[in-house]
């Protein structure tokens, strides 16, 4: 882990109730197989209820957590927690 101190006025916006998005990935019963995602949308919370509620509601799948973050009409994600098994390592 890198911890430096930075200066606030570095950033431009600032989003108080972003999206999250969090990825359930599921193992097919195949070692070959591609693994699966199921994809929620969660809004109006924060951050620690989105995880607490993706770890209560895995069970045995993985899962990845993201914030929604738009500029424009363009969205794009960025992880907080967890892995996204068909990315390369």
């Amino acid at each position: 882990m890198r911890v430096r101190r930075v200066d606030p006025r570095d950033t431009s916006w600032e989003l108080d109730q972003p999206s999250y998005r969090v990825y359930f990935w599921t193992r097919a019963a195949h070692s070959n197989a591609a693994p699966t995602a199921t994809e929620f949308e969660i809004s109006d919370t924060d951050v620690a209820d989105v995880l607490g509620w993706a770890r209560r509601t895995a069970g045995a799948r993985t899962f990845a957590l993201y914030v929604v973050c738009a500029i424009g009409d363009t969205k794009g994600l960025v992880r907080l927690a967890g892995e996204d098994p068909t990315r390369a390592g």
